[in-house]
């Protein structure tokens, strides 16, 4: 119900009424003057509403007006003839004469009302009203005509006045129900105008009845009901909802309410009740009255029963009709079926008319309307344009109802023979669309019939509506399911299909093409334009070659096509000549984009051949290139090189520093070597840090080991890494095409001199040498001598003594690993130990060394009763202490010959402490917690740091004998060396001397506070039998003879 705002002028009139009324009353000589403002005030009030607010049909609003000047003419001459001329109840007389002047012109204004509201005959409402003011009239003719009838002191004249009045009455009463009844919408305007009505019907009966009785008198109370009259309806009048009073009421608004029945219960029993009544009191004077009103009550009811019979019946009828309809629509699949079945239910619905006109119009893209006629195709009709009432009312589906010119001279001369068209729109919230309009159902008939037919055609609608959606989705899924059928296979896995005219423009585009491409629009384009301009000629030279080849050969190609926005792109071409076809007429380009797979291709291949941390050639490229190189060498006559490059002491700075900071060098190293290398030559890493350079057109041998030199100076700048500067040095070995007989012995020739490079230290380089081969032969065989001597525990020991440098005292033995080789002889340590490292044949060796040395100690402690005063001194690997079981192996030798652990000592390379692990720290504070000493061998050889002493359970330091070499000689030797004893004192860990050699050596260790030495001024190192012997002679070192091993 819309909601309306109170106006102003509402208020101000109300209160300028009642201040009128007040002064009515307050001053009783002046009443003619406020009893006239108070009428003439509501007269004004009902034309100022009218012009505010400008309703539809003004006229029942004049005509009450008009009543109302009426009435106050009536008043005003009421006043002047008892007040002014003073007469004494001048009845009848002209004032009576603008009274009952009033009935008709209410009544007129009322029955306007009704005839606006309800459109078409109600029948039904209408004998309600009859009912009630049948009722009320009995009680109004008993007790007021009939005793103004009957009173004989009035004339003839004074009783018709006296009858006259409460008959008008009853004539506004019976307008008042017949506008209430139906309900209509409860706006303030309709409630006011029933105030006010019944303030005035109060008002004329209590003035009736005092007529009858006594003299009227200005001035009493009554005179407030019409006080009330006149300010109610203007009220009425100012509000905007006055409007609403002359407008058709919602179909929902004329349903039966239980008030209704009840009043109309009340009514019918009016009757009886007074028959009760008269009969109590024994007053039988009115029943034939009674009798006569109580026949025509019951024959209103009657006759509103069988109207209802009729009512039920046509109502059945209609749910049969559109149970049918509802049932076909569902059944529908197409827009003629539905409307079939529409024309089929209005002709069936009650009353039955074969000829009632039924369109049904659709929605087209164009906001209009086009209807499927009787007969023929619905194209036959121009659209109809839709009403924009209709349109709006598509949004509340709520119904139109107009005359058929409204229409159309189309749809007019369609319905023919119809009074009214009653327009339905078909609408469906929520659309994909998003407009709710999807069409609209007319039916033509008259008035009445269109009114008793609303809510069932409104049914039928909302069906057909629901049925055209699901045809238009349906319709809509089957189009968009065969598009992508045929999509799919015009693609055919294919991106843009393009055909061509005979001046090579695009004639026809698949849509991918914008996607592909970027053009939104390619017809009309020349093909040339979508190609780089130096590609032009051969792309159109391709296309006439192709025309004036076989129609059935189809062709591919590989294109750079120009997207629009200038960035080229590869594709796959596949071209066929179809302008025999006439479905097709011209040349059929079918367009794949290969730009990514090209793209990842070439990725792909520059993976396979280069190294994905430096970018570099890798192993393979590098081979291919020098088989390149060599085969061209060959044919040309010019010599090319091989330079295989490895980093030395790699392993110790990824070791130390961390492999983020190995892989840094490892970019930094092929960056200067891409920088040294010329533009003719291939860099490659061949993995881990050993890389290669390939030269070609070197004139001669010397060019390239020139170049090698150039190489070893290069790496002379320290390298600028997170860390800071680091300094390496590399090794080279060279080989030239001069002495190769192919690449691939190029490359062996190399990695032999690499190979003897390493052998002479850091920072060499070395040419290839027939003699470097037979050397590798050997070493070879050494490797494989090396497997089954570990197999076959082909070694021995010799034990070199360790004794106190200041007494001579005896305190331990190293033990020191050989190979005494069938057909070699005694292999050098530095020869297998190396072997052993790089095979791994160093753990089952060590392991073996580390049982055999315990074993021999603790036969020693057990024959010469030394007990732990004596220890030997095992070396440990690197490769062999990472072996995850080296402390179990530690403890099963220990175990196996029952030895102390206080009387082993593990010596251990710097290698092993750079790696500052938890898993190195945790195994040496294990050896440490059982009791075995550790030792850091050769200190000073490597990244020697001090720091290790306080980080590791290091107890014996043994100095190198680089150091020990030129004590005699250099101040700073010593110097280092006094101050590594001092230190190591200073931390309670113990020092031995490596390679003491000459007495003033020891002199000089002594002086500085060195407690322990090794080396050939006591003793070379002993078999185990001279071991035991020294241990039982308990000589001191001036008595040791030196012996030769």
């Amino acid at each position: 119900m819309t909601r309306w705002r109170w106006p102003y002028p509402a208020f101000v009139f109300l209160g300028w009424m009642t201040l009128l009324t007040a002064l009515y009353y307050t001053h009783p000589d002046q009443r003619i003057i406020w009893w006239t403002g108070i009428g003439l005030s509501g007269v004004v009030a009902i034309v100022l509403g009218v012009v505010r607010n400008r309703p539809a049909h003004p006229l029942p609003w004049f005509l009450l007006a008009a009543a109302n000047l009426s009435f106050t003419a009536g008043e005003v001459a009421e006043v002047v003839q008892t007040e002014i001329l003073q007469l004494v109840n001048p009845f009848p007389s002209i004032a009576d004469g603008f009274y009952l002047l009033t009935f008709p012109l209410y009544a007129a204004g009322l029955l306007l009302f009704i005839r606006r509201r309800s459109a078409g005959r109600d029948r039904g409402s209408l004998l309600d009203a009859l009912t009630f003011t049948a009722g009320l009239a009995l009680l109004v003719w008993i007790y007021i005509v009939l005793p103004s009838a009957q009173n004989s002191e009035l004339t003839w004249v004074q009783k018709a006045f006296s009858i006259a009045y409460p008959l008008g009455d009853i004539l506004v009463l019976a307008m008042l129900v017949r506008l209430l009844v139906p309900p209509a919408p409860r706006s303030w305007s309709l409630r006011l105008l029933t105030v006010g009505t019944l303030g005035m019907l109060v008002s004329d009966v209590i003035f009736g009845l005092i007529q009858l009785h006594g003299t009227w008198r200005i001035g009493t109370p009554v005179d407030l009901g019409w006080a009330a009259f006149y300010t109610a309806w203007g009220i009425a009048a100012l509000h905007p909802s006055m409007v609403t009073m002359t407008r058709p009421a919602p179909r929902r608004m004329l349903e039966v309410a239980r008030g209704r029945i009840g009043l109309l219960a009340v009514a019918s029993l009016i009757a009886p009740a007074m028959l009760m009544l008269d009969a109590f009191v024994g007053d039988t004077s009115n029943v034939g009255v009674v009798a006569a009103f109580s026949a025509l009550i019951y024959l209103l009811v009657l006759a509103r029963l069988a109207g209802v019979v009729r009512t039920h019946r046509k109502a059945v009828a209609r749910e049969r009709v559109l149970r049918v309809a509802v049932s076909s629509l569902a059944a529908a699949t197409r827009v003629d079926e539905i409307t079939s079945a529409l024309r089929a239910a209005g002709a069936a619905l009650p009353p039955p008319d074969p000829g009632r006109r039924v369109l049904l119009g659709l929605s087209d893209q164009e906001g209009g309307v086009r209807f499927q006629p009787p007969h023929g195709r619905p194209d036959e009709w121009p659209p109809f344009r839709v009403p924009r009432a209709v349109r709006l009312l598509a949004a509340t589906g709520r119904s139109h109802q107009c005359r058929p010119a409204e229409l159309g001279a189309e749809l007019a001369s369609v319905l023919d023979g119809a009074d009214q068209a009653l327009v339905w729109p078909l609408a469906l919230r929520e659309r994909p669309t998003g407009d709710p309009l999807i069409g609209v159902l007319i039916v033509g008939g008259d008035e009445e019939e269109l009114l008793a037919l609303t809510d069932t055609v409104g049914s039928l609608a909302s069906q057909a509506a629901l049925a055209l959606e699901r045809i238009t989705l349906s319709e809509e899924v089957n189009r968009r399911n065969s598009e992508a059928y045929f999509r799919s296979l015009v693609q055919n896995a294919s991106d843009v299909i393009l055909i061509l005219d005979e001046g090579d423009r695009v004639r026809y585009a698949s849509t991918s093409a914008d996607r592909v491409l970027g053009y939104p629009d390619l017809v009309g384009t020349p093909i040339g334009s979508l190609v780089p301009p130096e590609e032009s000629l051969s792309v159109l030279g391709a296309l006439d070659q192709m025309r004036r080849g076989p129609a059935t050969r189809e062709r591919r190609e590989h294109w750079r096509m120009l997207r629009h926005d200038g960035v080229a792109i590869e594709v796959e071409v596949r071209h066929s000549d179809l302008r025999g076809d006439p479905t097709v007429a011209g040349l059929v380009l079918t367009l794949r984009d290969v730009t990514e797979q090209r793209q990842l291709e070439r990725e792909l291949s520059h993976r396979a051949f280069h190294d994905a941390l430096t970018g570099l050639a890798n192993r393979v490229l590098f081979h291919d290139r020098v088989n390149q190189a060599f085969r061209r060498g060959v044919r040309g006559g010019r010599a090319a090189g091989v330079l295989l490059i490895d980093i030395d002491d790699f392993k110790v700075v990824n070791d130390a520093m961390g492999h983020s900071v190995g892989d840094e060098l490892l970019v930094a190293v092929s960056l200067r070597l891409s920088t040294i290398a010329r533009a003719s030559d291939t860099a490659a890493r061949l993995g881990g840090d050993e890389f290669a350079v390939l030269i070609e057109d070197a004139l001669t041998p010397a060019d390239a080991e020139g170049f090698a030199e150039h190489v070893i100076r290069a790496f002379d700048e320290p390298f600028r890494l997170s860390v800071g500067p680091v300094t390496v040095s590399v090794s080279l070995g060279v080989a030239t095409t001069d002495d190769s007989v192919d690449s691939t012995e190029l490359i062996t020739h190399a990695d032999l001199a690499l190979y003897a490079a390493k052998g002479s230290g850091k920072r060499q380089w070395r040419r290839f040498q027939p003699v470097l081969q037979e050397g590798m032969i050997e070493r070879h065989e050494l490797q494989e001598s090396l497997y089954g001597a570990v197999a076959d525990s082909a070694f021995h020991l010799l034990y070199q003594p360790i004794v106190e440098i200041g007494s001579g005292t005896l305190e331990g033995f190293e033990a020191l690993v050989r190979w005494p080789h069938a057909k070699r002889g005694m292999v050098p340590p530095e020869q297998f130990i190396t072997l052993a490292e790089e095979s791994g044949q160093i753990v089952p060796l060590g392991a073996w060394v580390l049982g055999r040395a315990t074993a021999e100690a603790a036969r020693w402690q057990q024959v010469t009763g030394t007990g732990g005063s004596l220890y030997v001194s095992v070396n440990v690997s690197a490769r062999q202490f990472r072996d995850p079981g080296f402390v179990e192996v530690v403890l099963a030798a220990l175990d196996g010959c029952g030895m102390e652990p206080e009387s082993l000592v593990l010596e251990l390379t710097e290698s092993v402490l750079m790696q500052r692990d938890d898993r190195v720290r945790s195994d040496l504070t294990a050896l440490s917690r059982l009791g075995i000493r550790l030792a850091i061998d050769d200190f000073g050889t490597g990244y020697s740091s001090l720091s290790y002493l306080r980080e590791f359970p290091i107890t014996i330091l043994k100095i190198d004998k680089s150091f020990i070499d030129g004590l005699e000689r250099s101040p700073q030797q010593y110097a280092l060396v006094e101050g590594i004893t001092r230190i190591a004192e200073t931390l309670g860990v113990r020092v031995i001397a490596e390679g003491i050699e000459t007495a003033r050596q020891r002199e000089l260790l002594g002086a500085m506070g060195c407690p322990l030495g090794q080396g050939y001024l006591f003793s070379r190192p002993m078999d185990p039998d001279q071991a035991e012997a020294l241990i039982r002679s308990g000589r001191a070192y001036a008595e040791l003879p030196r012996t030769v091993s």
